[in-house]
């Protein structure tokens, strides 16, 4: 199964160039919600969102979102 691509900022869920949405994506991570809610967090496209995606969104937020 394939859930998508790179996005052009890991974690930025709504495309609006900020990644805001870090608890949506902590929340895919435990389970909680389905990965449709934030595609942009899997940022290898195997429909799971691991630790090494959180931390480059939180780098993502930090920076302003400058890419993956």
């Amino acid at each position: 199964m394939h859930c998508g691509g790179a996005p052009a900022c890991v974690g930025d869920c709504n495309g609006d160039g900020a990644v805001s949405e870090l608890i949506t994506i902590v929340d895919i991570a435990l389970g909680n919600l389905p990965i449709s809610a934030c595609v942009a967090g899997d940022s290898n496209g195997d429909c799971l969102i691991t630790i090494d995606e959180i931390i480059t969104a939180v780098n993502n937020t930090l920076s302003g979102c400058r890419g993956s």
